[in-house]
């Protein structure tokens, strides 16, 4: 009744403000409107303040579980894995878990949970583990006397905590590798190769030192307190 009576008399506007108070929402713009900047993206949004950015989530760190037993898939929904496996458990599914391996064909599937394990903190157990030193800090230990071409330690990166950093002595200079971790949890120099521990992608790359750039002889001789 109210859009028939502002529609048939639009001149007894004021009455009918008075008959239907309230807010009256503003009409929606056409939707063949040109945007000016149509190559605009949504994390780009010009302002009167200027353009504002939307800040990218930070990135939870990946738990990762291994595998205790072998077990075989008896169905498409089942995931078939090998004792030591490395996983990333999605999700709880009753007596189940739903994961995914982090090397290999990265497949998923469903799992027994008492067939995995969650993998506590086992990098401090390495020699070549430095923990939370800066990039200064590492130049200064790998270039002390006690070290030669090849020494090298793992520290955490400074911009990325959830992240690693290769520091390797060569030629008497030191150069830094960025360890990265995938969206499943893996650790990778190179995009082309992943890892399933830290460990195991020192290990590779001490066996394949061509693949890296450098040799990693031997850990970092000086004490890390030092």
């Amino acid at each position: 009744m109210e859009g028939c009576c502002r529609s048939c008399m639009p001149c007894c506007r004021r009455l009918w403000d008075w008959c239907w108070p309230g807010f009256r929402y503003p009409r929606v713009p056409n939707h063949n409107t040109v945007i000016s900047n149509p190559g605009a993206q949504a994390a780009e949004i010009r302002t009167v303040s200027g353009d504002v950015r939307v800040p990218t989530p930070k990135k939870r760190p990946v738990q990762l579980y291994a595998a205790l037993f072998d077990f075989e898939a008896r169905c498409d929904d089942e995931l078939s894995v090998r004792e030591g496996d490395k996983l990333s458990v999605l999700e709880q599914r009753g007596e189940y878990v739903l994961a995914k391996k982090v090397t290999g064909s990265l497949q998923a599937g469903l799992i027994p949970a008492n067939y995995v394990a969650l993998l506590q903190d086992e990098f401090a157990k390495h020699k070549w583990y430095y923990g939370n030193i800066n990039r200064v800090k590492a130049e200064k230990l790998l270039l002390a006397q006690q070290n030669k071409d090849g020494s090298f330690l793992v520290r955490i990166s400074e911009s990325h905590s959830d992240e690693y950093t290769i520091s390797a002595r060569s030629e008497g200079k030191v150069y830094h590798f960025r360890i990265q971790r995938s969206v499943i949890g893996a650790y990778f120099v190179s995009d082309k190769l992943s890892f399933g521990t830290l460990g195991e992608l020192v290990t590779y790359y001490q066996k394949n030192p061509r693949s890296l750039g450098v040799q990693l002889v031997e850990p970092c001789a000086q004490q890390q307190r030092l």
